[in-house]
């Protein structure tokens, strides 16, 4: 038997993410308090021009959109562009880009904060800065407590800004006043491009993409897709947001209003558009503010960890699993800077530290090619190499001659005093040397090594996974995987325990500490299931991953492991579509590519009898083989039960032989442990109903309906019936299919229908 106590088993962050979460990370800060505060500074500044200015800027991101997608492609890990550069340039520009990037978010954080509280002043008597503290406070909280909302809420804000935004632009082209575009330009194109500087820190939400990366999804397509994607959607936005705006109000009347843009809103749909377009203000400054402490907590965990940083910053909160100390800081600092009052001061400095950051991950892309690792290999690559890495990073860093002097001073300033920090602290405590020390060339392809041969060893086996779902029994899930074990010696019972994460923490550090405890003590509740499968002969194999959520969690694991044919899962309530559809099975059901069965327990303790309904379909006849390696290790008797409808021409005989036949079919053969009956009633629910009631069945094997998902469950199929009302415990199962076979059965459907 296979040694199992603290044995827990591991793999590296899960891609749970795709193209449309990506998506939503990038626009989660660029369509924010830029938009709403910004665009009337820059027209007011620019004229009609201003339009030309987010252009401007948004083409110089996407140069550096293209860099930061190929550097991670080539280090699909977390952190962003931190880590990035620490690993192609080494600690000293580590020390530059790592504290300048949560400065820069830190100070970004405070402009956000600043403007929620200037438009939460339209609405509510209160002091600005009172709403500023009030909206940090609150967020710095619920990202220290881990809170599912923070993340949840920030795609579904992120969609009803681009819609608010988007019917805004729609609707006022339509309203606009050509002559107020005459001059485009009246203060001159030099005007247009020295604000740039500005509002450039309006699009530093594509790079937070990357942060991300380990956790994507065919991370060499949907990254790329992601950043750059982001960054041509804002642009698009602001552009048609400042020539309304433009058209709308003449520019030398725009910085006289306090909110531009919900008087516009409320001059192109009346009151609907000015309570429209506040709400959306509000919501924009505090997504923003939301996603920039998000953000910033992983940059700062990141820092901790490599002794950038104090190892303080890398402290993750034992029971909300969250980077406790980087959050509490980079809030109180967010909040002390909102009390400033200076939202264009705030917005420069930003954007200088980013500025400085994208020039470095310029350079890292031609240090990279140049020095040409192993593990190096980007599934995209910079097109026109080396002229645009060259061209976008001395782009960025021009861009900071646009600013106020005092701007410009105090964002190099802070680079000079990370710089300063880099020789009195991180020059003796850093633990990464860069793509030019030893350790790094050294260590990372035994890493691979390593990484293939475990591949290669999981993909020999035939896996049975039983997620620990709470409020679900083991027992009984266990004694079914391990008949189906014993029934064939191939099959392995993997035991899955998901521990969720929070989305304010890199999975990264969860997956470290689950590694180090299981290692020290291991994992008492999987070390609980192994004792469990010990003490009835079952050899169980525990594996504990970090996950977002449960059901994305056991949907990654059995993607990553192509060897699992079956995932196991228990139900105790009714399968009713309220109860279901917010259970963490319902994506596993789903969408999973796999067998999956739902054992509906009612005190399953020894199977002695197993009733099939037999039925049409892949899954009907995949539930009859489950049920027979169950019976066939348990030595039950099984029956393969039908229910016909009564009709004139009804021919008992015949069903009997067609279901005999049946049987035979799918076992491959005759047995004489099965039996099979068929029963004429009115009703197929109610027949199989008084068979399971009549019989003393102690489990009831039922194929899912052909559409099991959300639409079955909605519309009350009859394995779900069943499943209700069924006096013993139901197991139903569904087969995966390959596409094409799929598409091929969709077809066939529609051509006999037709």
């Amino acid at each position: 038997m296979e040694q199992s106590q603290s044995c827990t088993e591991t793999h590296g962050l899960l891609r749970e993410l795709g193209l449309k979460e990506g998506i939503a990370i990038g626009l989660g800060t660029m369509i924010g308090a830029g938009i709403f505060v910004l665009s009337a500074l820059t027209a007011e500044r620019a004229g009609p021009a201003s339009a030309i200015s987010y252009v401007l800027a948004g083409c110089i991101c996407l140069l550096i959109a293209l860099v930061v997608s190929e550097l991670a492609t080539g280090m699909p890990r977390a952190g962003g562009s931190y880590t990035f550069i620490t690993q192609a340039l080494g600690p000293l520009a580590g020390s530059i880009v790592g504290p300048g990037n949560w400065l820069g978010l830190t100070f970004a954080t405070g402009f956000y904060l600043l403007a929620f509280g200037e438009y939460l002043s339209l609405t509510v008597p209160v002091p600005p800065w009172i709403g500023s503290l009030l909206a940090g406070a609150l967020f710095t909280w619920l990202n220290y407590r881990g809170a599912k909302v923070t993340g949840r809420v920030q795609n579904f804000v992120v969609v009803i800004l681009v819609i608010i935004l988007l019917l805004f632009a729609g609707i006022g082209l339509l309203n606009i006043d050509t002559a107020l575009y005459r001059p485009f330009a009246p203060l001159g194109w030099e005007a247009a491009f020295g604000v740039v500087g500005l509002i450039i820190v309006s699009f530093t939400g594509f790079e937070k993409v990357s942060t991300i990366a380990e956790e994507m999804k065919q991370p060499g397509r949907n990254l790329p897709l992601a950043i750059v994607g982001s960054v041509v959607i804002a642009t698009i936005i602001y552009a048609l947001i400042l020539l309304v705006m433009s058209g709308i109000f003449p520019y030398t009347e725009i910085g006289q209003s306090e909110a531009p843009l919900v008087e516009a809103a409320g001059l192109i749909a009346g009151p609907v558009g000015t309570g429209v377009m506040l709400a959306a203000g509000i919501l924009a400054t505090l997504s923003s503010a939301n996603a920039a402490i998000l953000a910033s907590s992983r940059i700062g965990y990141g820092m901790g960890r490599d002794r950038v940083f104090p190892g303080w910053f890398s402290y993750v909160h034992a029971k909300h699993n969250t980077p406790s100390h980087a959050i509490l800081v980079t809030g109180a600092l967010a909040m002390l800077l909102s009390l400033s009052g200076r939202a264009e001061t705030l917005a420069e400095i930003s954007s200088a530290l980013f500025m400085v950051s994208y020039a470095l991950l310029c350079l890292s892309v031609v240090v990279m090619r140049g020095s040409s690792p192993s593990w190096y290999c980007p599934s995209f690559r910079v097109p026109l190499y080396p002229a645009l890495p060259v061209v976008a990073g001395l782009l960025s860093l021009s861009v900071i001659f646009t600013m106020a002097p005092e701007s410009r001073l105090a964002g190099l300033g802070l680079v000079g005093a990370s710089l300063v920090w880099y020789f009195v602290w991180v020059r003796r405590q850093a633990t990464v040397t860069g793509e030019f020390g030893p350790l790094w060339e050294r260590e990372r392809p035994l890493e691979g090594v390593i990484d293939a041969a475990q591949v290669a060893t999981r993909a020999e086996q035939n896996e049975i996974l039983v997620p620990l779902v709470p409020d679900t029994k083991v027992a009984p899930l266990l004694s079914l995987a391990g008949a189906l074990a014993q029934a064939d010696d191939r099959r392995v019972v993997v035991a899955l325990d998901v521990v969720c994460v929070p989305e304010q923490a890199p999975l990264e550090s969860a997956a470290a500490r689950l590694s180090q405890r299981s290692a020290i003590q291991g994992n008492s509740r999987l070390a609980q299931v192994a004792q469990q499968g010990a003490a009835i002969g079952i050899p169980v194999r525990p594996l504990c991953q970090a996950a977002r959520a449960i059901d994305s969690g056991v949907l990654a694991v059995a993607s990553a492991r192509p060897s699992v044919g079956l995932i196991l899962l228990g139900w105790q309530g009714p399968l009713s579509p309220g109860r279901i559809y917010g259970s963490p099975i319902k994506m596993v059901l789903e969408a999973a590519r796999c067998d999956v069965a739902l054992l509906r327990d009612r005190d399953l303790a020894e199977v002695h009898r197993v009733l099939v309904p037999a039925g049409g379909g892949p899954h009907a006849r995949l539930g009859l083989r489950l049920a027979a390696d169950i019976a066939r290790t348990n030595e039950t008797e099984l029956t393969v039960f039908r229910v016909v409808q009564p009709c004139e021409d009804l021919n008992i005989e015949a069903e009997m032989r067609g279901l005999h036949h049946v049987a035979e079919d799918v076992l491959g053969g005759p047995d004489c442990r099965v039996r099979t009956r068929v029963a004429v009633h009115k009703s197929v629910v109610d027949g199989i109903l008084e068979e399971a009631n009549s019989g003393g069945y102690d489990l009831l094997v039922i194929g899912a309906s052909n559409e099991w998902a959300v639409k079955s469950l909605l519309v009350g199929a009859v394995p779900d019936a069943v499943a209700d009302r069924a006096p013993c415990s139901v197991l139903m199962v569904r087969r995966c299919e390959h596409p094409s076979i799929s598409t091929a059965r969709r077809v066939m459907r529609s051509v006999k229908g037709w």
